[in-house]
């Protein structure tokens, strides 16, 4: 008998889950239009790996989270979870370059102020004292 509980129960299936379902949302809007650009493509599909894998590192750090409670764990899955939302500002970058700006920021700058957060989310679960 089939449970969806079962499909998290490893983590190796629930990356496999995590990738195919980026893959399969993702494919019309992003991979489509940017095909047969061999390169492109490539540079598409390293973000979207990026983004499935920060993902998979925000989920697991999550259950973490929920099984132990410390403010650690909650300062790495803050970092984690703001590195989806740089790889998804990678993305857009990377597939329609030039055409999304935020306020005078391109989403390339905005994806590197969002890194240099979640480094500093890492350094303050690293050199904190619970």
């Amino acid at each position: 008998m089939f449970r969806p509980q079962s499909l998290i129960d490893t983590k190796s299936t629930l990356l496999s889950v995590i990738i195919f379902s980026l893959v399969v949302v993702l494919s019309i809007p992003v991979i489509m239009p940017h095909l047969f650009q061999q390169y492109e493509s490539f540079h598409i599909l390293l973000h979207l790996g990026g983004i499935g894998f920060a993902t998979f590192l925000t989920i697991v750090a999550v259950m973490a989270y929920r099984k132990v409670r410390t403010r650690r764990l909650f300062f790495t899955t803050i970092a984690f979870g703001t590195f989806i939302l740089a790889e998804v500002l990678w993305l857009i970058d990377a597939a329609w370059q030039s055409k999304y700006y935020f306020w005078t920021f391109s989403s390339s700058e905005i994806g590197h102020v969002t890194v240099f957060f979640a480094l500093l989310m890492f350094a303050l679960s690293v050199f904190r004292r619970d």
